[in-house]
Order: C-alpha cells, then structure tokens, then sequence
C-alpha cells in the first residue's frame, strides 16, 4: 500500500537551489575529476576490496565466550548480535524483510520512491557514497537509480562482513547497473571501523562523503549509544578541517504500535525465527566446533515499552533452551580447558534490541551528534520521514546532512 506523505517545511531550510542547500561550488567549478563515466567492461566488473585491517578475519570467539558466561545489567546471559550477520544470516533477513509483517523495508522502499529525486538532488557530482552493512541493494537501487538519471557521477561503495554476499547482491545489481553510466557500483570488504578508517583516508577525504544506512542499523543501539555512533561518523567526515562536503543518509524507526512491532519480529511465517536461530549455527562455526544445538533452543520476542528512557520503547529478542536446560561447552581462551555453562530452562539470552525513537529520542539524538535539522518529510502516521540536518558547529558554511528515518 502507498505510503501517504506530507512535508513539513522548516526555516532553517537553505533554499537557493531545488536541492534545498546553497551551493559551495558553481557547477562549472565542481571537480569531477576523479569519477569518469563507466565503460561497458568497469560496469559488469565486480570491484571488492579487502579493508580489514591486517586482512585478518573477524574474531568473535572472546565476546561469545564472555557474554554467555555473563549477565548484563538486565540480570539475562547474552550473545553477540554480529552473529546474525554472516552470509546464511543475511539470506535469512533478506527473506523476513519480504514477510507481510515486516514493515519496515516497504515503508523505507516507499518513502525512497516518493523522495529519491529530492535526495539526489542533495548529493555532489563526484560523491562517494559509503553504505554500512549494504544488505540486498533494493532500497539503495531505488537512489542510484534517481541519481543516474540526474546525470551524477559518482561511485557507490556496499560495506559488509561477507564478501560472498557483497559478490551477490552487486552481482544482483548488475541488471540496473547495465543502463548505469554514471554511477559506478564497488564492494568493501570489512567492519564499520574498517570502513571509518577507508573513508577518513587522504584520497577520500578530498572529495564530497554521503554514508548511508537504509535500514534500523540506529536502532540496534540504545539512544545514547546512537548518538555516539552518529557523533562519531560526523566527526570523521568534518575531520578534513573544512574541505570536501559531508553526508548522511540514515534509517531510523520511530512506529509506537507495539501490536505493529511486535507482529514483525515475530512474524507466523517463521522467517524471524530462523534468521534468530541461525546465529547459534553461527557461534559454531566461529568457535570451530558444535557447542550450540539450534533444535535445543527456540525463540521468544518481547516488545518493551517503560519508563526508563534509556531503554524506553524497543522490541527484544531471546534464544532460550526450548524443552531443558542447555549445556554449553566450549575452551578457555588461555587455558584451553573446557568450561561448560548450563542455562536453565527459564533463562533467556539476549540476542538483540530494536529501539523505536519518538520526538523526543531524536531531538536528543540530534543535540547529541551535533545535527540540527533543516527539512523533512513524513509518512501519514508520522512513524517514518525524510530529514535533512546540518552539523551544528558548521552549518552557516556546510552543506546539508539528509537523514531517513
């Protein structure tokens, strides 16, 4: 069902061209130099590069270890939520994204398709655009495709942990990327830090960033912990002491229903779930050995909506031993003597939270990575929207920062 839109126009909007923002630059002046148009062998080549410091692969046997022999402040034993994304796990929530349910991705698809002109219109001729944890490509295809047709040259850079997924869903881009010209389409092999690291780099810096995450990455943080991260990004592109342009393009979920949220994580078709479990198979494989029994365990969702407003309003995901208690072996880090943890059968672990920020949550969140807003747009219940933010130590002179939430 189309999403219904309204705009809600702010005065701190910069409106001397139709991309809402003061141009730095004359068009003639902007240097493009760096990103010429594909031929037809770059457009059908799958360009991956490694950015993992020291190559290494991402180790995640210590947190699996710690987190499971410990409980958090909530009283549960946890496990690390990185373990959700291997190359299975991104299949997996490939597939619950398509569930009815899952409302998410359709109202971002949506709100792309109605607004994906207006956000290319804010993005510099020459721009790199950084996406963190790319996914399958169908939201971000909907904005290259709109910036294509402007006529933009730039170069698009999909960031993930798995490189046979990044293979994949570039090469499922690979029938848009045909009629691309202008837009030129690569993958990064690594982390987020690896990825800060890449794009702080000299050669990068010196020309226009956008980051970019079309989906509730924001949301696997507590607001406090949102701010930090967005804080962290934005200081990273302002790092360059005033040169090329910064950017964001973000996902944030603001939806109240907890009927509504509820019934997307938890969906009857089963998806939610086997992406859940599929993390136990996961731990496995990074601890090199069957420490985890997915058939053990099954999978409960909570939605959580109380007066601590550091936790306030967020569904919560648990594995918890289906039948029995579960016993858990694996090696001493240092020792390499076997520990076994025994989780009771009325325990949970919790796995991972998805927090849903109001007005007040983003208001914070704004103040506290120092944004300040300047447009944005809405769907009818006021849940999702289309917001461009400055920086606001530098928004006299920087261009604005476009957030989708």
């Amino acid at each position: 069902m189309p999403v219904e839109l309204c705009v809600v126009p702010n005065p701190l909007t910069l409106n001397a061209n139709p991309g809402g923002r003061r141009p730095e630059k004359p068009p003639s002046q902007v240097d493009v130099s760096s990103v010429q148009s594909s031929t037809d062998e770059e457009r059908h080549k799958i360009d991956i590069i490694d950015i993992r410091d020291g190559r290494q692969s991402f180790n995640l046997v210590p947190a699996i270890r710690h987190s499971l022999q410990h409980r958090n402040e909530d009283g549960h034993r946890t496990l690390p939520s990185l373990l959700l994304w291997n190359e299975r796990g991104l299949k997996l929530f490939e597939e619950l994204t398509y569930a009815p349910e899952y409302y998410l991705t359709n109202t971002e698809i949506a709100l792309l398709e109605a607004h994906s002109r207006e956000i290319a219109q804010t993005i510099e001729p020459g721009t790199i655009l950084l996406e963190l944890g790319s996914g399958n490509l169908r939201k971000i295809r909907i904005l290259l495709q709109a910036i294509e047709a402007l006529g933009k040259r730039v170069d698009y850079y999909a960031l993930d942990l798995d490189r046979n997924e990044l293979e994949r869903t570039l090469n499922q881009l690979r029938t848009d990327a045909g009629r691309f010209r202008h837009v030129r389409c690569h993958g990064l092999h690594g982390t987020y830090d690896d990825g800060q690291v890449w794009i702080a780099r000299p050669e990068n810096a010196r020309r226009p960033r956008c980051v970019l995450s079309l989906g509730s990455t924001l949301g696997s943080f507590a607001p406090s912990e949102a701010a930090a991260f967005l804080k962290m990004w934005t200081d990273t592109l302002q790092a360059d002491g005033g040169g090329a342009a910064g950017s964001f393009i973000l996902g944030l979920d603001g939806c109240k229903d907890g009927q509504r949220v509820f019934a997307a994580y938890n969906d009857p078709g089963g998806a939610n779930r086997r992406f859940i479990l599929n993390a136990l198979d996961s731990a496995n494989a990074h601890l090199g050995h069957g420490a985890f029994r997915a058939s053990d365990w099954t999978v409960r969702g909570e939605w959580v909506d109380d007066d601590d407003k550091a936790k306030k309003r967020r569904h919560v995901q648990y594995l918890a031993p289906l039948k029995r208690d579960v016993q858990v072996t694996f090696l001493h880090e240092q020792h390499q003597k076997p520990i076994t943890v025994r989780v009771q059968k009325d325990e949970t672990v919790e796995l991972v939270s998805s927090y849903k920020f109001d007005e007040a949550d983003k208001e914070r969140l704004w103040e506290e990575s120092g944004l300040r807003v300047a447009s944005q747009f809405f769907s009818k219940d006021g849940s999702y929207g289309v917001c461009a933010l400055f920086s606001t130590d530098r928004y006299c002179n920087r261009k604005p920062l476009c957030l989708l939430y």
